[in-house]
C-alpha cells in the first residue's frame, strides 16, 4: 500500500512462516503494530481462501473485497456463495476469472488484479549455494511444498528417462514437508518415483527448512527452474527466478499463463483434454477436490522440454532476458498499485 498512499490497518488471521525472510517478516510486523486509523470510509480486504471470508463483521465498510485463487478447472462447491457475499473478488489471472465465474461467482464481482514482485531483491549477486561434490555442472531446480498436484512423479520419471548417469546434469529438489506427512514417508514416496534402472541421472534432495537468503542463493546457483505442477494458481517461485534473469520451465496451463509465454519461458504443452485430480486428493480433501480436473501431461512432452533447456544455451539466454524484462516492467509493485487504485476508486 506504500505505492497507493492509503492508511492500512492489518489483522493477522493466521501465522507467519519463518522461511519468508527477515525483511518480509519485519514488514508484516510493522503493519501489524502500526494499527493505522483506516479513516471514515474504510475498505475491508481479506486475502485467503473463501473460508477465511466468513468470520469478519462486514458492516460499516465502503466496500468488501476478497483476494483469492484456485488451481483446478473449477471451484469447491461451497465457495461461490461465500464469494458472492462480498462486493468484489480479486483473482490474479484470467484463468481464475473463468473458473470462478463458470463455477457460479457473479461475473460483475470478479476482477483480475495481478500479484506484484519487487524485482530489485533478485537483481543483486548472491554467493554460491554450498552443494555437495556429487552435484553436476548443469542444475535443474524445483522448489515446492509437497502436494500431489505438484507433479513430482511426472518430473522425476521424465527426467530419469531422458537423462542418464553419463549426462552432466543434476535435478535439485527443495521440498518442504507439510505436517500431514513424515520425512520418512516422503523419502519412500519420492524413491518410488525413480525408475528401477542402473544408470539414473543424479538427483539431489533438500528436505530441511531453508532460510530465505539461502533459497535465493539456491535459485542463483541453478541453471534452469522447472515446475511440473499440474494445477498452479500463480507460481511465485517461477516469477522470482524469472526476475533473476534465469530460464523457467512450466506446464502451459493454469495461472502461470498470465505471465509465461513462448517468448519468455520453456513451456510444456498439455493434452487438450484434462484429467481427474489425484485420487488421494479426492479422497482426503474431497470438499475441495472431488471430481475436479487439471492438466494432463505426457512424459514425452516433459522430456522434450527438459532436453531442449539443457542443450540449447542460446534459447536459455534469449528467454531469460525476455523473462526479466517482462517481470520487471509488467509486475512491479508500482504497476500493480495502479491496478489496485483502479479498483479501490471505481
Amino acid at each position: 500500500m506504500q505505492h497507493i498512499g492509503l492508511p492500512v490497518h492489518v489483522v493477522n488471521t493466521g501465522w507467519i512462516n519463518n522461511e519468508i525472510g527477515k525483511d518480509d517478516i519485519n514488514l508484516l510486523i510493522d503493519f501489524l503494530t502500526a494499527r493505522q486509523d483506516p479513516g471514515d470510509n474504510p475498505v475491508l480486504v481479506i486475502h485467503g481462501t473463501p473460508e477465511s471470508f466468513i468470520g469478519f463483521d462486514k458492516e460499516g465498510y465502503h466496500k468488501t473485497i476478497g483476494i483469492t485463487l484456485f488451481e483446478t478447472d473449477r471451484l469447491p462447491l461451497h465457495w461461490a456463495n461465500i464469494c458472492n457475499d462480498l462486493d468484489e473478488i480479486w483473482v490474479p489471472t484470467q484463468f481464475n476469472y473463468h473458473t470462478f465465474t463458470e463455477s457460479g461467482v457473479d461475473s460483475s464481482k470478479v476482477h483480475v488484479v495481478h500479484y506484484p514482485i519487487e524485482s530489485s531483491i533478485y537483481a543483486k549477486a548472491f554467493d554460491p549455494y554450498p552443494f555437495s561434490a556429487e552435484v553436476k555442472s548443469f542444475k535443474f531446480l524445483y522448489t515446492l511444498a509437497f502436494d500431489y498436484r505438484k507433479g513430482l512423479d511426472l518430473l522425476i520419471q521424465s527426467y530419469c528417462k531422458e537423462f542418464s548417469s553419463t549426462d552432466n546434469v543434476s535435478l535439485i529438489l527443495k521440498i518442504y514437508v507439510p505436517g500431514w506427512i513424515s520425512q520418512e514417508n516422503i523419502i519412500e514416496l519420492l524413491t518410488s518415483y525413480i525408475p528401477d534402472k542402473g544408470n539414473n541421472p543424479h538427483i539431489y534432495f533438500i528436505i530441511e527448512n531453508t532460510p530465505r537468503e539461502d533459497l535465493l542463493r539456491l535459485y542463483s546457483s541453478c541453471d534452469c527452474y522447472v515446475s511440473t505442477e499440474r494445477a498452479c494458481g500463480w507460481g511465485m517461485p517461477q516469477m522470482e527466478v524469472m526476475a533473476m534473469g534465469k530460464p523457467v520451465i512450466s506446464i502451459n496451463w493454469g495461472g502461470v499463463t498470465e505471465y509465461m509465454n513462448e517468448h519468455n519461458s520453456f513451456l510444456i504443452e498439455p493434452e487438450q483434454e484434462l484429467e481427474p485430480v489425484h485420487p488421494e486428493l479426492q479422497r482426503t480433501r474431497n470438499i475441495h477436490y472431488y471430481e475436479h480436473k487439471w492438466a494432463k501431461v505426457k512424459e514425452e512432452n516433459v522430456r522434450k522440454v527438459l532436453r531442449e533447456a539443457f542443450a540449447n544455451h542460446k534459447k536459455r539466454e534469449d528467454i531469460s532476458l525476455q523473462a526479466k524484462h517482462d517481470i520487471v516492467n509488467y509486475f512491479s509493485p508500482q504497476v500493480i498499485a495502479e491496478q489496485i487504485k483502479a479498483r479501490l476508486f471505481s
